[in-house]
């Protein structure tokens, strides 16, 4: 492959990303369908025999020439990768598996022949060309941990051509990503893209994008844009909702919106940065309504989705459908959003299972119209309705929402057909319903001995909710019951962990909505409970339509009182100090209670029944790393800790997985961990130390601290405070706390460096009589950092030392 016109460009800094090559054009990516020549009874080891195929060997480099807009090898246009971040990363979310393809280019000038140190972090198969010379290659994409691998760059005068071709596995959560890092010389080193001439007017608006500023409700456009800029509230390709900024310094943002983007336009293509308008990101109330007009309310909001006169896909349509037929009000649109359904259903797409759930309940209330009938009952019979059955694909069957979520609607489905035979089992109806009837037990019984894996997830526990009432309303009296008194500790603990109506709680998984408790999931379940919370809907309430379950009302106390708490929950011990005007809440890594029991994890045992509960739970701590916290470990999804003085002012820290905000990688940038802290919490203080150690990309650690939500915020020396309404928070920081601005403005602290430390503490107007006083208790608390021995101390006797787990079963 051949670069045309190369021309340095000053706009290019290797050294702003701390040794990461910023700039890439890049081709693709392509999908196409992947399908395996062998089964296994193992998912993860089907998977992993997957990827090992994925990967076409002894690729050659890319041909032909390289120019913006004109296609690559692939058939796809090379186009200006943005936003830059050191990172390739178009990470996405695959139904199917499927095999996913890139191509990448770059360049690097140098005035002298020099050899590089570099760095190769990926989780794909990636050949390196360095000009004509393979320099390296990573033969077998992995799904975690991320791969490191080092190489030697020896770069000759004048321009260098670097090539990449990145092939992968698509299947779920998809980490398409690459990065390479220099290890030394920057100085010496300019980065410059092939097609330089016409990549600079790129370049320039990259640069420009990246200068806009945010202060309050005003955003600050940078002077002189390199070509026609806009913003828009809504859809950046709809050219009647947009307004041309390009002679503006200034544009104050609606009230009413949640997200601007300004954008320019180069050509045919356009360049845009996201702005989350958080400050108006409020709680809605409707405390006037009763108990039955709020559930009155959600139905009818659920129901209104999709019935529309023109059909619009939706994901979870038949859902919608089901709320519908619940009210008596069947839509023009209805059948083909079951239709829609089955056919996700039929193709065993990811999360087809919950659809499963939906159709099967659906179909025990309701008779499905003559024209679907027979498609429902095929893909009913033909579903995999676990690992271990006939036929290949890329389901999750094993994280704990799942596993139930099979297991139920396999012993449904046997119910529904009783007499007819299931070809991926080779069972009949009766035999199905046998088998899945123990497997539920199983999952009970664990439950009621360790409580839940994922525990307070307020988006996934949603689900595990509608597994747990379809127990509830279809199976025997026995598991019925067992299965309502599990639904009544979801709800005890969400309860416990309510401020001002809002669930604030470690979470064992969680997704970006961390940083707006109020708009998870389980806020529809706190607002049907408590009037005075903020209002909230799940399509997973239409499982509580026509159930039998009732919500426990009496735990609205809990969600209104004060309480200190400690608990276990799965391998987990979560702290809770819930004052009228602050909560702190937290899990502790490591555990620190007194003789502490954790479940064994028996996945890497030949010999272990694959098919017990036991083993799928193990399997799922692998894979998921739900709540075994400890020092080191690699991470996944978990929510370590929050403080908290309203339902939607909330401060935490995290390592986060990705370089940007919008990289939808898990974990991502503001949920989970790249590398587990070490946390201790002691009533209102908290303290957390990260080593990030040789083996993690990102190197800094970030607070979150939405600077909008407070009703004042100061700063002094290492320590940052926020007051709103009575309550008062304070972290402290081992090193300088830099301001940062991506998708989020005002909101984000940066702390760079691989081993660091945090300290929080937590107060009231009823402790201290004014933020100064506060903040003189916090100053006096004086604490320690030893970053040699990873201590952690203060004047109170805090302390806490970071000791590196040597727990390995986070590695898939």
């Amino acid at each position: 492959m051949t670069n045309a016109g190369v021309t340095k460009t000053e706009v290019a800094d290797v050294e702003g990303f701390n040794g990461f090559i910023s700039h890439y054009l890049i081709s693709g990516p392509q999908f196409t369908d992947f399908i395996a020549d062998q089964t296994d009874k193992n998912q993860i080891r089907f998977e992993q025999y997957m990827r090992s195929i994925v990967a076409e060997r002894d690729k050659q480099a890319p041909s032909g020439p390289i120019r913006l807009g004109q296609p690559s090898e692939l058939g796809l246009p090379w186009e200006y990768y943005y936003p830059r971040s050191g990172f390739v990363n178009i990470s996405q979310f695959s139904v199917t598996p499927k095999k996913v393809e890139l191509l990448a280019a770059t360049g690097l000038v140098v005035q002298e022949d020099i050899e590089v140190r570099a760095v190769l972090w990926t989780y794909t198969a990636v050949d390196v060309w360095l000009g004509e010379q393979k320099i390296c290659s990573v033969e077998v994409p992995v799904y975690k941990p991320i791969m490191k691998k080092e190489i030697t760059l020896s770069l000759k005068k004048g321009y260098n051509s670097l090539l990449i071709r990145m092939q992968n596995l698509a299947v779920r959560d998809t980490r398409n990503i690459f990065g390479i890092q220099l290890l030394d010389k920057w100085e010496d080193i300019e980065s410059v893209l092939p097609d330089a001439e016409n990549a600079k007017p790129f370049l320039a608006l990259d640069q420009w994008l990246s200068n806009i500023e945010m202060n309050g409700k005003r955003i600050f456009i940078p002077a002189n844009p390199p070509c026609p800029v806009y913003l828009t509230y809504r859809d950046i390709h709809n050219d009647e909702q947009r307004a041309d900024i390009s002679g503006m310094s200034h544009v104050d943002v609606h009230e009413d919106e949640l997200m601007a983007v300004v954008y320019g336009e180069i050509g045919n293509k356009r360049l845009s940065r996201k702005i989350e308008l958080l400050q108006n990101r409020k709680p809605v109330y409707r405390k006037t309504e009763t108990s039955a007009e709020r559930s009155q309310h959600m139905f009818e909001e659920l129901a209104a989705l999709g019935a529309g006169q023109t059909f619009e896909p939706l994901r979870f349509g038949l859902f919608y459908v089901l709320a519908r037929w619940e009210l008596g009000k069947k839509a023009v649109h209805d059948e083909a959003h079951i239709r829609q359904a089955l056919d996700q259903i039929e193709r065993r797409e990811d999360c087809s299972d919950f659809f499963l759930a939906g159709l099967l309940r659906l179909m025990r209330s309701h008779s499905l119209p003559n024209s679907l009938s027979a498609q429902a009952e095929q893909a009913i019979l033909n579903y995999r309705y676990w690992m271990t059955e006939d036929g290949s694909d890329g389901m999750c069957f094993w994280s704990e929402n799942h596993a139930l979520m099979f297991y139920i609607c396999a012993y449904m489905a046997g119910l529904q057909y009783p007499d007819r035979l299931f070809p991926r089992s080779g069972r009949t109806g009766v035999e199905v319903s046998k088998v899945a009837k123990g497997r539920i037990q199983q999952w009970l019984e664990d439950l009621e001995e360790y409580g839940f894996e994922e525990f307070l997830s307020a988006d996934y526990m949603c689900v595990t909710l509608g597994a747990l009432l379809n127990v509830v309303d279809y199976m025997e009296e026995e598991e019925s019951g067992r299965a309502a008194r599990l639904v009544n500790s979801m709800l005890r603990s969400f309860a416990c962990h309510t401020f001002r109506g809002s669930i604030i709680a470690p979470q064992a998984r969680i997704y970006r909505s961390v940083i707006l408790p109020f708009t998870q999931s389980a806020q529809s379940l706190m607002s049907l409970l408590n009037g005075d919370a903020p209002v909230g809907n799940s399509e997973w309430m239409v499982f509580l339509m026509n159930s039998r379950y009732q919500l426990p009302e009496s735990f609205v106390y809990l969600m209104e009182e004060t309480l200190e708490m400690e608990y276990q929950t799965g391998n987990a011990w979560v702290m809770l100090n819930k004052e009228q005007d602050y909560m702190l809440t937290s899990v502790q890594s490591p555990r620190q209670d007194a003789n502490p029991v954790f479940w064994e994890n028996i996945s890497f045992d030949d010999s272990a029944d694959i098919e017990s509960n036991d083993y799928i739970k193990s399997f799922n701590e692998r894979f998921h790393g739900t709540s075994r916290f400890e020092p080191g470990v690699q991470g996944y999804q978990q929510h370590m800790w929050y403080a908290a003085l309203d339902n939607d002012t909330v401060v935490f820290t995290n390592h986060p997985g990705e370089m940007t905000d919008d990289g939808g990688m898990r974990p991502g940038y503001w949920y989970g961990n790249g590398i587990m802290p070490a946390i201790k919490q002691q009533k209102s203080m908290f303290g957390a130390i990260y080593d990030i150690g040789e083996e993690h990309p990102v190197t800094f650690t970030h607070l979150f601290f939405p600077t909008s939500k407070f009703d004042t915020v100061s700063q002094s020396g290492q320590w940052l405070f926020g007051q709103k309404d009575g309550g008062y928070v304070a972290i402290w920081s081992s090193g300088e706390l830099v301001p940062h601005n991506d998708q989020l403005f005002e909101c984000e602290y940066r702390l760079y460096g691989k081993r660091t430390a945090y300290v929080c503490q937590c107060g009231s107007k009823e402790e201290f009589a004014s933020l100064s006083q506060f903040q003189s208790y916090c100053e006096q608390l004086s604490p320690v950092f030893d970053s040699t021995k990873l201590q952690l101390s203060a004047s109170n006797g805090f302390e806490l030392t970071f000791v590196q787990s040597e727990n390995k079963s986070q590695y898939v």
